[in-house]
């Protein structure tokens, strides 16, 4: 007879393997990732072989299409123009306003309207004053007038904004400005308190372009302050190819401060390859694709300074903005680093339109939600790519 505490105890199947509570905490935590990425795979895809098309020829050397009539107009000083930019650069005296996007030829126009004023209509040059908004656009002018008008060009005065901080500006009655949306409202008021509505003042600009929170200041009252004002917009990009172009007016266009504005590529749609875009594992991994990047366009004849290199180990976008580059590589394009505000979409817009050649973008993780906003057919994706799982999902044991 069997004693009371003898009595059966319900029977419990043993589990084929002993699991530790450390081991169960890390099975969880596989299971827990596993699910949250259960619909994509990696594939390791190698770099595309960089596709470079602008070593030569210089694009504004050569003649650009004509409007009917206007090849005598400025002959020589505006050969280089499109026809739209011929237009703008050969108007009357008076207020004149450029708005267009980078890439469009604005700081090139504004130097051939200088030459043409002066050569062509009489103006006289020691009353010039040109403006830049960096000591780089400010060198450019100057070379470019020197070649076009030789000795004559010592006489007109070159300065950029800072040149001012603590100094008023000549009181010279031939105004110029290149990138207005980036100068200070206190300069532009001492340039135009005491000029007429109808004054001889022209400025370029594009107020998408401004990094400074809130709208450019300078930009909008020039309108107000010149109430007889042309405003021209040109069209025709120069500089990038079409598909960073297109990536660019996408990003912009939530928060575009020129809506409805048209811009079309001048080089051939085909020409070149889509923006390279790098899926890296970690922060390490991301490092040796720059390294790896930077070697093959040096291979391929890419100086140093024709690489921005825009992330956490290089420069800022605000550095870059006054250059032009054959290359431009994002890094760092997380969506910590590059929320999706207006702010981050003007950085990534003004990063993007500083391309001359090839653009290229990294990150770790899923990327920057700005990047979602492109159209995918725009990338060139490799490294550690995500791809679709294709069929049912296989069960597991842990």
């Amino acid at each position: 007879m069997r004693r009371p505490d003898e009595r059966r105890q319900p029977q419990v199947a043993s589990p084929l393997f002993e699991l530790s509570a450390d081991m169960r905490t890390t099975a969880e935590r596989r299971r827990r990732s596993h699910r949250s990425h259960s619909k994509y795979d990696r594939e390791v895809v190698p770099m595309p072989e960089p596709a470079l098309t602008t070593r030569t020829p210089d694009p504004w050397m050569e003649s650009a299409p004509l409007l009917t009539g206007m090849d005598e107009v400025g002959a020589g000083l505006l050969d280089s123009l499109d026809a739209m930019q011929r237009v703008a650069a050969s108007a009357g005296r008076g207020p004149l306003l450029i708005n267009a996007s980078p890439g469009t030829g604005k700081t090139h126009l504004l130097i051939r309207r200088v030459a043409y004023l002066v050569q062509e209509l009489g103006v006289p040059a020691g009353q010039c004053l040109v403006l830049a908004a960096a000591a780089p656009g400010a060198a450019r002018i100057r070379r470019e007038l020197g070649t076009l008008m030789g000795r004559e060009a010592a006489s007109i005065t070159v300065a950029e904004f800072d040149d001012f901080a603590a100094a008023s500006p000549p009181g010279l009655g031939h105004l110029f400005i290149d990138d207005l949306p980036r100068m200070p409202m206190r300069l532009f008021r001492q340039l135009t308190e005491r000029r007429g509505p109808e004054a001889d003042v022209t400025a370029t600009g594009d107020p998408d372009s401004a990094l400074c929170p809130g709208d450019p200041a300078a930009f909008a009252a020039f309108s107000e302050q010149f109430t007889q004002a042309h405003v021209m917009r040109l069209s025709r990009n120069h500089r990038s190819p079409a598909a960073v172009l297109v990536a660019a007016s996408q990003v912009i266009e939530p928060i575009s401060r020129v809506p409805g504005r048209l811009v079309q590529p001048e080089r051939p749609a085909l020409e070149g390859s889509g923006i390279g875009r790098y899926f890296a594992l970690d922060p390490d991994d991301e490092k040796r694709f720059v390294a790896d990047l930077t070697d093959r366009l040096d291979e391929l004849g890419v100086a140093p300074e024709e690489l921005a290199v825009i992330g956490p180990d290089g420069m800022s976008v605000a550095e870059a903005a006054d250059g032009e580059f054959r290359v431009v590589c994002l890094t760092g394009m997380t969506a910590e680093d590059w929320p999706n505000t207006a702010a981050a979409r003007r950085e990534l817009y003004v990063a993007l339109g500083r391309t001359r050649d090839l653009a290229y973008v990294s990150h770790t993780g899923t990327g920057s939600p700005l990047l979602a906003d492109v159209d995918q057919g725009l990338f060139s994706p490799f490294g550690m790519v995500p791809r679709p799982r294709s069929g049912p999902e296989q069960p597991r044991l842990l």
